[in-house]
């Protein structure tokens, strides 16, 4: 019998999963990191840079986040590395207070994200920047995770955030608000194709300490991303046992839909060259001002090279080779 192995995950998501974090949320409802051995155990904090921190402090083992602070982190010589990606994209739309009707009224506009430096911040960068609107021309707020920026939404104070897309799809349909979305999940993929998304990151020394936790951790996620990915009864079942947001049956599989269309899942652990060549560029475009490092600094592929040899490559949308 396989000896089970604990490991501890700080959540950059907060006490809650979305569509985003699903991936996460399905290694555990599914049985994936139970069936590999595995007894992990969640601690819920603010945002990706938090996650890291919590990493770094030994408070926990495995940080989930968004890539953009891993990347700040080792930039800065922290020892962090990125062993594997649980998505590949970002399911969220951008939600607007009713007098913004058009991209261009955003000047000006206060802006509700996670924290400076968290993945809602460097996705709402990159909105921004595709949107040929310089960063000093909007007021950023740092207000936390989804709820909090949503509260903010409701009570007026604040006039746009991104937010999760099952998040906007529910409060499209409430009609005791007046907030819409404007700009959806497939048109915010056309303006920033290559989107920031979470990843799993560790330190140095617990990558050299603790192989097989790790070999362990990346098989079941690949696993979970791919049982969301090929069948949307798996994603169902995540997603209701998960997800405190509730929205219409055909609209879950419509977001489903989305999600495998656009191959938002990373059924094969997504660390190829050119998804992450392509990342980096941007992030550096972002943060000049960070001295730059190499894709191998901070990027442990042996992980997922073995859970791909073990597994198989599956044929995934729109992902380049190997």
């Amino acid at each position: 019998m396989t000896k089970t192995l604990p490991i501890r995950m700080a959540a950059g998501s907060g006490p809650t999963f979305g569509v985003d974090d699903l991936a996460c949320a399905a290694a555990t409802h599914l049985g994936c990191w139970e069936e590999e051995g595995l007894d992990v155990t969640w601690t819920p904090v603010h945002g990706g840079v938090a996650a890291m921190q919590s990493v770094l402090s030994g408070e926990t083992d495995v940080s989930y986040g968004g890539l953009g602070p891993v990347l700040k982190f080792r930039a800065e010589s922290q020892p962090v590395r990125i062993i594997v990606s649980m998505a590949r994209a970002l399911a969220q739309n951008l939600f607007v207070q009713p007098d913004i009707t058009s991209p261009e009224e955003l000047r000006g506009k206060s802006w509700a994200i996670d924290g400076f430096g968290a993945l809602s911040h460097h996705m709402a960068r990159l909105v921004v920047r595709a949107l040929k609107i310089g960063e000093e021309e909007i007021d950023w707020q740092a207000v936390g995770p989804p709820p909090e920026r949503i509260a903010n939404l409701l009570a007026g104070t604040i006039d746009v955030s991104l937010i999760r897309v099952e998040e906007a799809t529910s409060l499209d349909s409430d009609t005791s608000n007046d907030l819409h979305t404007l700009l959806g999940f497939a048109e915010l993929k056309e303006l920033v194709p290559v989107q920031p998304h979470g990843v799993l990151a560790t330190t140095e020394t617990y990558e050299q300490a603790h192989p097989e936790e790790l070999h362990r951790l990346t098989r079941g996620m690949i696993q979970a991303s791919r049982a969301l990915n090929d069948d949307f009864e798996n994603f169902r079942k995540v997603y209701d046992h998960n997800v405190t947001v509730k929205v219409d049956d055909e609209k879950i599989h419509d977001i489903w839909q989305k999600e495998t269309d656009s191959g938002g899942f990373a059924v094969n652990g997504e660390l190829t060259n050119g998804h992450w060549k392509n990342q980096m560029e941007l992030f550096y475009e972002l943060n000049s001002e960070l001295p730059e490092i190499s894709r191998d600094d901070v990027i442990a592929e042996n992980f997922v090279m073995r859970a791909l040899e073990d597994l198989g490559i599956q044929p995934a949308q729109d992902e380049p080779g190997f």
